[in-house]
């Protein structure tokens, strides 16, 4: 180390080199600001924004108030964190970091921004605590807030955060949530700390309470996604799965935490759960952390949670933690929580954990358990596991009796529910444990329930009988029906013996039911047992089928046979229930009461003999056939039929097959009806099975082929035989019987003609014609069946074909059928002997097939069609003419056969196409049937003819696909024949009872609605002429639609039809007659509808277009009931009816009128006089009509004033006779404002066709709008007001202005005329106030009269009526908004004349003639002050105005004189007369908001004219207003006007000393101007200096003595050089001041002041005589005032050179030494500190001799100082501001020049005076207690770099040590500074220079300490902190020894005879422990038992109460030290 400036530096802040000038922070870091804006903000504005967001952040959270104190108040703009030590820094980082932590939440808020703004410029958490912020701002990662804070983040590189945040910083940017769980998830960051960061960000919350939804958002979705990642990759990484499982454990186990938080929790702890299969230990961790109480989770939430993850862990046995149980009592309604969830999700596993914990403390949770255990669908296995617990648990000797009654409970009610599960459990735990038998019975006796189910047959039949017996005592519940049933599938023939002894009893306990579903598991079985079947039989033929059980079950013997017997009757290879004795059974008894059994009783006799030839198989036939018989003949043939049914889908095989076989045989067998009706129902059963391919069986075309008998036997259970039972029955069919009535197979959906029978025929055909083309079947079985089918149909197959093709079948089927068709016709055509026949009849079907989707099907169609058309010849035998429709086939039309084969042709040679495109037969068939006007007649008759076949066939075919088929096909073609052909079906629709309604009524609404809208399509343009002609029926059908009485939906639908239909196009190419009837009938039947259908109607009559003379004609219908004359008082009763004529009337006027577009109409004169004459007799028959009026009225007017406005000619209406009387009538009569409105708008616009009449009616025009729409709040009302301002206002305009001739004139001739409108301003609505206005201004126009508008506006603010209760403000608001909607030149003049107003106004204050406009307004009768208040609201005007013209261009000639005469306005208001006012302030405000609109030249020029040529106020105005704009000026600006601003402090110099106000004024002037001057300005500044120097001792005013000195410091330091020629003066002039003793305080810190400037503007400058009188004057001002000393002598200091100025301080030291005044010369050492402190080490070396030989002088100035016999404070007061300057001195030092000097200040205090005196000479001991100061000072400023030195004093240290304790010296001040110095070098040493040798040799002499000053003394303290020091020194240093020594040194000198030294030696030792306790741990038994035993034992209670103290702090960490003190 070369230097001790070197060693310095190490020790200086690591931030040092970042510091500003200022604040000791970074200037451009900044969250809220760019960075250049940044820099211009101090520290203090920033903490005024942090203040403001601070106070909002307490209204929104109260906890931010403990942070106010250290971070938020003034006291934390001092604190300078490069300036505290480690510990304190740490303590702030802990506190910056809970605050963070607390403003997460408003990160969002503006306020929360402004506080983080805060401490990122006054604590640098940017940098210091980044990682914290960092974290903070992470939930925020994809917000606009997170790139400004990491943008600024200082990130360091050893910081976890370094890497993956550092590169973001330069770009920053929000990022995404992937970026953040990529570089925190462990492959990037193999450390985990960043994910323990994100981990622990919510519990970190948690604990602070500062949680928040962004956190908790940002926290969950990251965890899913690390796990989400996991999943992708290689798996969770392990340190992942343990830090979260930590972090869930942490927040799930924290207490009141939340729902939300806890919420947060849960999806990612799922997902872990599933993700990875945790250990039990954690997974147990986390099941217990669930179930925290006092978490405040949602219960709910958190057990579903629990359950969730238990369920997904399969087999887990670990338990729920250690309180589990007592948790899980905590959860409020736990019970129905798990109930629940079991309902809902089931959750077995979860469940079996859950009720495993409660049910081992069933005194806690009885009710859950109860709860669960009656659930009506509770799992087995937890009733099992319930049943295994309670059992062991009721029977333990360790559990209580309270307990085991629980359990008993428990499991007795859990053994009423389950009794199979309970007793199974009961004989499992009796094997291995000893279970109480009474948990599980009521009585004791029911011990039967437990032998019932018994493995041994002996304890069965022993628990049967018993059971038996307690049915008999009257025991028995429906446990005892239960074990009966259970037992009687026993497989045991002597249990079942056991059973039947009492037959009786057994019935009366099982009956029907229950017996029945007891033994059906045998008689099912697969190897049943037929000696128990027999025993069963016995009891059912005996005792079950006997009279007094039928009686009162007479179904019973059905139930048997079926439920029983029936799967019985097959016999297999591997079974025979019923051999040959049992089947000899069901032959007698009871069995012969069963109707099947008893028709086929002798046949299964017969079947079980053997004595069946062939083999055992064939007898299932026998009873097959048996079976059907008996089913063919009985009563039950529907039931058993579907008994049979329900068979085929069983799973038990053998009652599966035997269905199948009775059912084929039924087919085969039964005849007629019944066989049709078991075929059907079969094959709707069997369309199941249509998915399953039986192609590979063989032989399957016989019904009963010998392979399926034998299968059957031989192989039951095998699929193939299941699937040739199938076949069998499909092979049956072919012996079906067609039934004798004809089928009609195009009947489409009316089957009513068709019997039942016959419609289950042609079910049956369709699904055989089905199951032969699906491929699913054997080919020969295929091909059978389709022959005989075709056998069946003969002749009608085609029309079968047809009706498949036309059906809703597959493409393949119909493909298919259109390819039988072809083979159909084909054979036809080839028959060459026969005649042929025409197949016309089918086109149509074949033109639906045409439009197939499928082209395969529209190929064969085509093919077919092809066929049909080759065979052409002519010929009367027309194919299925008269069955193809049923009874509607007569209506079919037929096609000549030119007209056919031209018609078919024309489809054959489209055919391709047709196959291509689905949708080309519809534009073949357009174009060939098109109705082409000009062709000749017999092209037009073929296509005719044509589309009246295919209508006739629509007709017919009462099927509504096809209809719609057809329909779409012929809808592209217009013709009239469609409409007339299609009439009468459209007419039969209006009868809701007609066949074709009620059809049409049974269709979905879709269809329904298609083919209706398809109907009545065929309304168009062609078919005018059917609608006219009469005879049709067409016009009435169409009137009669629109009737709207009683209709059904399907009316309503076709009544919307029509209408529709006319909107369309029809109504517009009706005659008018037409058009008008249609209309009058239209609105007549308004009458009869709903509201909304009326509604819907109206809309439509809307659409239909009606001519002006149509219009009128319907008018004069309408209005007739009006014309006619009623007299109410004369009519009598029965006339009720015609009263009623008018209202109604005025009804259908209103639909009319409502129904025109009015303003699309032209304007006729004879219309409006028409719709006139309505108004005309609404007025006359007003008191008749009911309601409506005043709607129609408006209505009537609205369509007068559309025509009207069409209308240029005034003679068209004067022909039609047109006036306005009417109108000015209806205004009159009308209480409706709308109507009124509306005439007034009327009126308006006959304004411009009758004008006289109308401004002959203007007075009652604006008396009505005066009265009644002013003061409307609706749009059109204002339309109205509007209107008729801007057509009478601007007349009136004209007229006044001819009246006036000046401005002022023309606005007090208008007065009266504006007051009109300006007094009605309080009666509008608040939000027409304003578009009123600003209408009317633009209609009188705006430069005229906007100003007085304005001014009577704010004129009403100074009046309680003007006011109308709101205040002056309010009332203000809308002459401000007036002005603010007219352009910027109109507001300029605006403000110019109420400027102009203001000076008038403010004249008639004092004058009795008045000239101000608004002084007009004033009565006598007005409060004196309203003239005031005039003045002031124009005034807050004026400002509103002048705010909005600001940064606007105006008019510089118009702005001049507004700003002059402000001035002068502002100077007058001055006076004291309006002092009292608010006039003068607000004066002020407008003169200031006027200057902004100003420019700079133009404001200079007014300045200077007024300080030139006007009054006295008028000039301290212009300077003050000056001296406030100046430096607003901006410097280019200023540049060009130098010479004006210098003209003006020339002007205002001249002022000075002429008065206090001129003083002042000019003052501030010219300080305004030195502020902010330019360059150009010097020259003028500099002459006003002499001037103003001079004037200082003329003022007499101390404000104005103080401004002129700050002025002359501000010349000073802006004039530099050109101050030189008045440095004298200004001197002389400061000094007189400052030693003048009538000077203030205040204006000696200026003068000071001016003295600092002219020291550091021209120092050089200033003679040494100067300087001598400038510092004296200083350093004796301190006992004046210190600051302004040390300020003046940091200065001087810091300006003069250390080689110019250290030789004065040495010659002025001479004087000041022996100064008298103590200030004096500790100012004297202030500054020769301050010098040394600013001295450059360049200059030091020269200067150093003189320098320290000054200080030895200086040191002694102790002794000289006691000789004098100042008193000792003082002596240590002015000695430590030498010493001060003597360490200022060292800093500058190196080592090499440092230590000899210390050596000689040693020598200097120690030797120098040594020879020949005492040690304890008082000479001595004064410069000993200097140089133990100095030395003092330099350890504490440079620590342990001085250390070593101690090794210079160290003997001369012992040596005084050693002379006090022997009494040679008592000097007690030089002791405790001796103390004080070994104490600080011990505490600062660190290892340096003490070493454990030197610590043993100075102990002993410390300890002799102890005894010296044993009374009250400084010493004292000083000695117990120096050994405590001591000890800590050692303490880090491990010294054991030196520890040993000084304890036992200290413990022997409480043994001191002195109680004063026992008492002093206990109080240091208790010190030293309680600072050093851990270290001194080891020496508890010595100091206890040797010295502490007895010091609590001492004579002194203070000794035993100190050593008690003692005691205590060891025992604090050892523990109890009884043995010791024994």
């Amino acid at each position: 180390m070369s230097s001790l400036a070197a060693q310095l530096q190490n020790i200086a802040s690591l931030d040092a080199d970042r510091l500003t000038s200022r604040y000791g922070q970074p200037s451009s870091k900044s969250y809220l600001f760019p960075p250049k804006i940044a820099e211009t903000h101090d520290l203090d504005s920033i903490f005024a924004l942090a203040q403001s967001g601070f106070e909002e952040l307490l209204s929104l959270d109260a906890e931010m108030e403990e942070f106010e104190a250290d971070l938020f108040s003034e006291k934390s703009k001092r604190t300078d964190r490069m300036m505290l030590s480690q510990e304190e820094n740490d303590e702030l980082d802990i506190a910056l970091g809970r605050c963070l932590r607390r403003l997460a939440k408003w990160i969002g808020v503006m306020a929360g921004g402004k506080c983080i703004e805060w401490l990122v410029r006054r604590f640098r958490v940017h940098e210091m605590n980044a990682e914290v912020l960092l974290q903070v701002f992470l939930p925020y990662h994809e917000s606009p807030n997170f790139p400004r804070i990491l943008a600024i983040l200082t990130i360091p590189q050893t910081s976890t955060y370094y890497a993956p945040f550092f590169p973001l910083i330069k770009n920053a940017q929000p990022v995404p949530r992937s970026y953040i769980t990529s570089v925190i998830s462990p492959a990037r960051d193999k450390s985990l700390h960043l994910l323990g960061d994100v981990a622990g960000m919510v519990h970190q919350a948690v604990k602070e309470k500062v949680v928040h939804r962004a956190l908790l958002t940002f926290w969950t979705a990251t965890m899913v996604d690390l796990l989400g990642e996991g999943k992708k990759g290689k798996g969770v990484h392990e340190g992942l799965v343990k830090t979260m499982v930590e972090a869930f454990v942490i927040i799930l186990s924290a207490t009141h935490g939340g729902e939300d938080v806890n919420a947060a929790v849960y999806p990612p702890l799922v997902l872990l759960t599933r993700s990875v299969t945790l250990t039990d230990e954690a997974f147990q961790a986390i099941v217990s952390s669930l179930l925290t109480p006092s978490s405040g989770a949602n219960a709910s939430q958190r057990i579903l949670t629990l359950l969730v993850i238990l369920n997904d862990r399969p087999g887990y046995t670990a338990g729920l933690g250690e309180n589990a149980s007592q948790n899980l009592s905590k959860i409020k309604q736990l019970d129905q929580i798990l109930v629940a969830a079991m309902e809902k999700y089931g959750f077995g596993e979860a469940l079996n954990v859950i009720l495993g914990v409660v049910l081992e403390h069933p005194e806690s949770h009885f009710k859950t358990i109860r709860t669960i255990l009656q659930h009506r669908e509770l799992p087995k296995s937890l009733a099992k596991l319930a049943a295994n617990i309670l059992l062991r648990l009721g029977s333990s000797e360790t559990s209580n009796e309270e307990t085991k009654d629980l359990c008993k409970s428990l499991l007795v009610n859990l053994r009423e529910r389950h009794p199979s599960i309970v007793d199974a459990v009961y004989v499992e735990t009796s094997a291995t444990a000893q279970i109480n038998h009474e948990l599980v019975q009521k009585p004791a006796d029911e011990t039967a329930y437990l032998n019932v189910y018994a493995a041994d047959v002996s304890s069965r039949i022993q628990g049967i009988k018993e059971i038996m017996e307690l049915h008999q005592s009257g025991s028995s519940d429906e446990s005892t029906v239960s074990a009966l049933v259970a037992r009687l599938g026993d497989t045991d023939e002597s249990v079942i013996k056991a059973i039947y002894e009492d037959p009786e009893q057994l019935l009366e306990i099982t009956f029907v039911d229950k017996y029945i579903a007891g033994v059906k598991p045998t008689f099912w079985s697969s190897s049943p047992k037929s000696t128990i079947i027999g025993l069963h039989l016995d009891y059912i033929s005996k005792t079950l089928l006997t009279d007094k059980v039928l009686n009162k079950y007479p179904n019973a013997g059905r139930q048997v046979f079926q439920e029983l017997l029936f799967p019985c009757l097959l016999a297999t290879e591997k079974k025979q229930p019923l051999t040959k004795i049992e089947a000899g059974k069901i032959l007698s008894g009871g069995f012969k009461g069963i109707e099947s059994l008893s028709k086929v009783g002798q046949e299964i006799a017969k079947a079980r003999s053997g004595d069946v030839q062939g083999s055992a198989a064939k007898s299932n036939l026998l009873i097959a056939s048996a079976l059907a018989g008996a089913i063919v003949a009985s009563s039950h043939f529907d039931q058993d039929v579907g008994y049979l049914l329900a068979q085929l889908n069983f799973t038990h095989a053998s009652s599966r097959i035997l269905a199948h076989l009775v059912l084929a045989q039924l087919i085969s067998t039964a005849k007629g009806d019944k066989q049709i009706a078991v075929a059907n129902r079969v094959l709707q059963h069997l369309k199941s099975r249509q998915n399953i391919s039986l192609k590979e069986v063989d032989q399957a075309e016989e019904v009963f082929g010998d392979s399926y008998v034998d299968s059957v036997y031989k192989k039951t259970q095998d699929a193939r035989t299941s699937q040739r039972a199938t076949l069998s029955l499909l092979s049956a069919l072919t012996k079906i019987q067609p039934p004798a009535t004809s089928t009609i197979w195009l009947q489409g959906d009316n089957d009513d003609e068709q019997k039942p029978n016959t419609r289950k025929y042609r079910f049956i055909a369709q699904e055989i014609y089905q199951w032969s083309n699906t491929g699913l079947l054997p080919t020969l079985l295929a091909q059978k069946l389709l022959r005989s089918l075709f056998a069946q149909l003969g002749e009608d197959s085609l029309l079968f074909f047809a009706s498949i093709w036309t059906g809703q079948n597959s493409p393949s089927l119909r493909a298919a059928s259109l390819r039988h068709a072809f083979a159909f016709v084909s054979a036809y055509s080839g028959m060459k002997t026969q005649q042929g026949i025409d197949f016309q009849i089918l086109v149509p079907s074949v033109l639906i097939a045409l439009q197939d989707s499928e082209k395969t099907v529209r190929s064969a169609a085509v093919d077919l069609l092809k066929v049909m058309a080759g065979n052409d010849k002519s010929t009367e035998n027309i194919y299925a003419l008269d069955t193809i429709y049923g009874n509607d086939s007569d209506t079919v039309q037929l096609l000549k056969p030119s007209d056919r084969k031209r018609y078919l042709d024309v489809l054959v040679e489209s055919g391709d196409d047709i196959i291509v495109d689905q949708g080309r037969l519809q534009s073949v068939l357009t174009s060939a049937l098109v109705i082409v006007h000009g062709k000749n007649k017999k092209d037009t008759a073929h296509r005719r003819a044509v589309i009246g076949c295919l209508i006739s066939h629509i007709i017919s075919y009462r099927s509504i696909h096809e209809r719609l088929v057809l329909l779409k096909l012929i809808q592209n073609i217009h013709d009239h024949t469609i409409l007339r052909a299609l009439l009468p079906l459209i007419i039969q629709l209006q009868d809701d009872k007609s066949e074709e309604s009620v059809w049409i009524s049974t269709l979905n609404k879709e269809h329904r609605s298609e083919y209706l809208a398809l109907l009545y399509s065929t309304f168009r343009s062609e078919s005018i002429n059917v609608l006219t002609d009469l005879q049709s029926g067409a016009w009435e059908l169409l009137l009669a639609s629109l009737q709207g009485d009683g209709l059904t939906s399907m009316q309503r639908q076709l009544r919307s039809l029509a209408l529709q239909r006319m909107v369309d196009g029809v109504f517009a190419l009706l005659p008018s007659e037409f058009k008008i009837e249609y209309v009058l009938a239209l609105i007549q039947s308004l009458h009869t509808l709903s509201s909304e259908e009326s509604l819907s109607t109206s809309r439509i009559l809307e659409q239909f277009e009606l001519d002006t003379a149509s219009i009128v004609e319907i008018i004069e219908h309408l209005s007739e009931p009006l014309e006619t004359t009623v007299h109410r008082k004369k009519q009598r009763q029965d006339e009720v009816g015609d009263d009623d004529k008018p209202t109604t009337a005025v009804l259908d006027l209103t639909v009319l009128i409502e129904s025109r577009s009015w303003k699309s109409l032209p304007g006729d004169a004879t219309l409006v006089a028409s719709l006139m004459s309505i108004l005309s007799a609404l007025l006359a028959k007003r008191q008749v009509i009911n309601q409506g009026v005043d709607y129609l009225e408006q209505e009537v007017l609205a369509a007068i004033l559309a025509l009207v406005e069409k209308i240029d000619d005034p003679q068209e209406i004067g022909r039609a006779h047109v006036g306005i009387e009417v109108i000015i009538k209806v205004i009159r009569a009308s209480t409706n404002p709308r109507t009124s409105q509306r005439a007034l708008l009327v009126a308006s616009e006959l304004a411009r066709l009758i004008r006289e009449a109308v401004l002959h009616n203007v007075m009652p025009i604006f008396t009505f709008m005066g009265a009644s729409d002013f003061q409307r709040d609706d749009a059109y009302s204002f339309g109205v007001v509007e209107k008729t301002v801007s057509r009478i206002v601007p007349v009136m305009t004209k007229s006044l202005k001819e009246k006036a001739e000046t401005t002022l004139d023309l606005y007090n001739e208008s007065l009266t005329f504006l007051s009109i409108f300006t007094d009605m301003a309080g009666r509008l609505p608040k939000h027409r106030i304003l578009p009123f206005f600003v209408h009317l201004v633009k209609s009188l126009g705006a430069r005229d009269f906007l100003a007085p508008i304005c001014m009577l506006l704010v004129d009403r603010a100074t009046t309680r009526t003007g006011r109308s209760g709101n205040p002056a403000s309010v009332v203000l608001e809308l002459p401000i908004a007036l002005a603010t909607s007219f352009d910027i030149s109109v507001r300029t003049e605006v403000l110019s004349e109420i400027v102009s107003e203001l000076a008038r106004l403010v004249g008639d204050l004092t004058q009795a003639e008045k000239e101000a406009f608004l002084s007009r307004t004033v009565s006598e009768n007005d409060p004196s002050d309203r003239p005031v208040k005039q003045i002031n609201y124009l005034l807050s005007l004026t400002l509103s105005i002048i705010d909005q013209l600001l940064g606007k261009p105006c008019a510089q000639t118009t702005v001049q004189p507004i700003v002059q005469n402000l001035i002068q306005l502002a100077a007058k208001t001055s006076q004291p007369i309006l002092a009292s006012t608010d006039i003068p302030k607000n004066i002020q405000a407008a003169l200031a908001g006027a200057m902004r609109l100003l420019s700079a030249d133009n404001f200079l020029g007014i300045v200077l004219h007024l300080t030139s040529d006007q009054s006295e106020q008028d000039t301290i105005m212009a300077l003050n207003t000056f001296s406030e704009r100046v430096p607003l000026i901006k410097s280019e600006i200023r540049t060009k006007s130098s010479k004006l601003i210098g003209d003006i402090i020339k002007k205002a110099s001249t002022l000075l000393g002429s008065g206090s106000s001129n003083t002042k004024a000019s003052l501030t002037a010219i300080k305004s101007v030195v502020s902010t001057a330019l360059p150009a300005e010097d020259g003028a500044l500099a002459t006003v200096v002499p001037a103003l120097v001079s004037a200082v001792s003329k003022i007499n005013d101390t404000s104005n003595t103080t401004m002129a000195l700050e002025l002359i410091e501000s010349l000073v330091r802006h004039l530099n050089s050109r101050i030189i020629p008045y440095i004298q003066s200004i001197i002389t002039l400061s000094l007189s001041i400052i030693t003048s003793p009538k000077s203030i305080s205040s204006i000696t810190k200026s003068s000071f002041s001016v003295i600092s400037s002219l020291l550091e503007v021209v120092s050089t400058f200033i003679s040494s005589k100067q300087l001598i009188s400038i510092i004296k004057t200083t350093i004796e001002h301190r006992s004046r005032d210190t600051s302004i000393s040390l300020k003046a002598s940091t200065t001087i200091s810091k300006k003069i050179r250390t080689k110019s100025l250290f030789p004065v301080l040495m010659d002025l030291w001479k004087s000041v030494q022996n100064d008298e005044n103590e200030e004096t010369i500790k100012a004297f050492f202030d500054l020769l500190r301050l010098t040394l402190k600013n001295a450059t080490r360049e200059e030091l070396p020269s200067m150093m001799k003189n320098v320290f030989a000054f200080f030895l002088d200086v040191f002694d100035l102790r002794h000289r100082l006691q000789s004098r016999k100042v008193d000792f404070t003082t002596i240590n007061d002015i000695e430590e501001s030498a010493i001060g300057s003597f360490l200022e001195l060292v800093t500058k030092l190196n080592e090499a020049t440092f230590k000899p000097l210390f050596i000689r200040l040693y020598d200097w205090a120690v030797i120098d005076l040594a020879d020949g005196k005492a040690i304890d000479d008082g000479r001595l001991i004064e410069r000993k207690i200097v140089l133990l100061h100095v030395m003092m000072g330099l350890l504490v400023k440079f620590k342990n770099l001085l250390s070593p030195y101690m090794a210079t004093l160290l003997p001369h240290i012992q040596e005084l040590l050693l002379a006090y304790s022997e009494g040679s010296i008592e000097d007690e001040q030089l002791h405790k500074l001796l103390l004080d110095v070994l104490g600080k070098s011990f505490e600062v040493d660190e290892g340096v220079y003490w070493t454990d040798q030197l610590y043993l040799q100075i102990l002993p002499l410390l300890i002799s300490q102890i005894s010296i000053f044993t009374s009250d003394s400084l010493s004292n303290e000083s000695l117990m902190d120096c050994l405590t020091k001591l000890a800590g020194s050692a303490s880090n240093s491990n010294s054991e020894n030196v520890l040993r020594r000084l304890n036992s040194s200290i413990c022997l000198k409480t043994r001191s005879d002195d109680i004063l030294t026992r008492l002093k030696s206990l109080k240091i030792l208790n010190n030293i422990w309680e600072n050093n306790l851990q270290d001194l741990i080891s020496f508890v038994p010595e100091t206890v038992s040797e010295f502490l035993t007895e010091l609590l034992e001492d004579e002194s209670k203070d000794i035993e109460l100190l050593a008690r103290k003692l005691l205590t702090t060891i025992e604090s960490v050892t523990g109890s030290l009884k043995e010791y003190l024994e």
